[in-house]
């Protein structure tokens, strides 16, 4: 399945001091089923630190099967990549310093906003007709977990949510067989825009013992520059905590048996204002479910879990 690439203008809703007179786009890979259900699940889904929209459609040579977009569209989701601004195929601000996590939700709303407009008037893609009603499931891995808690807490964007690989407690890896914080103090303003990332050191947190070599090496190819501050902020212990606790939709909260929480089950505390939480340790799994033997399990739970929710009262 090849998905289609669309880039939505993102400028008009963001501080002029953002764009600088400069148009801001941010672009997204889409992901058309081939069976369409009466009311369907548009599927949102946002990468974490070090990767693009790739983690969710990862094609490793010979390895057929890691591409969790590839798998939800064929349970029927309409599926959406978008990258952060001033990632991938999104637009880099003149100064990326000031595209704070609450500055890439606000465009990633925007995005959304447009694109669930364009369904409902089938002007998406032409093989899509009009949908007047459909469901709003918006998920993120790792740094895009922290965004989909910042965008649904400001914005409400979704009619539920999932968490994939983050904490609201505070990120921690595991070097050395034991968990550290990650928590880097305050922003160094004097720091690039784009530093050069290695994560070579986070094979342990990031990857359970029995993924292939194959795979590892296919992972460390989808590497990328990520800005700084999304970077930094993505690290800062408790900083979503108080987002947290303003989310009142459905969350599926998905941690590896190996992941960044020190303690999964203390998480459901952060998320006080939800009456509908569900927490899933998946098994053989480190940070990046995707990749673990076991991720088809995460898949499928999430089409069981998203299906067996009430229709919600606000549907598109």
């Amino acid at each position: 399945m090849s998905p289609v690439l669309i880039r939505i203008d993102v400028t008009d809703t963001l501080p002029p001091a953002v764009s600088a007179g400069q148009r801001l786009y941010v672009g997204a890979w889409l992901f058309v089923p081939t069976r369409l259900p009466d009311r369907p699940t548009v599927s949102v889904w946002l990468n974490g630190g070090t990767y693009d929209k790739r983690y969710f459609h990862a094609e490793v040579p010979e390895h057929p099967g890691y591409s969790m977009a590839e798998h939800l569209a064929a349970s029927g989701h309409i599926v959406v990549l978008p990258d952060h601004l001033g990632i991938g195929d999104s637009s880099r601000a003149p100064r990326q310093m000031v595209v704070t996590r609450q500055v890439a939700a606000k465009a990633n709303h925007d995005a959304m906003t447009q694109l669930f407009a364009q369904l409902r008037e089938g002007t998406l893609h032409p093989s899509l007709p009009a949908i007047p009603q459909f469901i709003k499931l918006g998920g993120g891995h790792s740094m895009g977990g922290m965004q989909t808690i910042t965008q649904q807490a400001a914005h409400s964007t979704y009619d539920r949510i999932a968490v994939l690989g983050y904490t609201a407690i505070g990120v921690h890896l595991t070097l050395g067989g034991q968990l550290h914080s990650a928590d880097p103090g305050p922003l160094d303003f004097s720091m690039p825009d784009y530093p050069v990332m290695d994560r070579r050191h986070l094979r342990s947190t990031f990857h359970w013992d029995d993924v292939p070599e194959a795979v590892l090496t296919a992972d460390d190819a989808l590497l990328v520059p990520v800005p700084y501050v999304l970077s930094m902020q993505s690290i800062t212990a408790g900083i979503v905590s108080e987002d947290a606790g303003n989310i009142d939709v459905p969350i599926y909260q998905c941690l590896g048996e190996r992941d960044v929480s020190p303690d999964p089950w203390a998480e459901s505390a952060h998320f006080r204002a939800c009456r509908d939480y569900t927490l899933h340790v998946l098994p053989k799994s480190g940070h990046c479910q995707n990749f673990a033997s076991t991720r088809s399990v995460m898949w499928n739970r999430i089409c069981a879990w998203s299906e067996s929710l009430d229709v919600p009262d606000r549907l598109a």
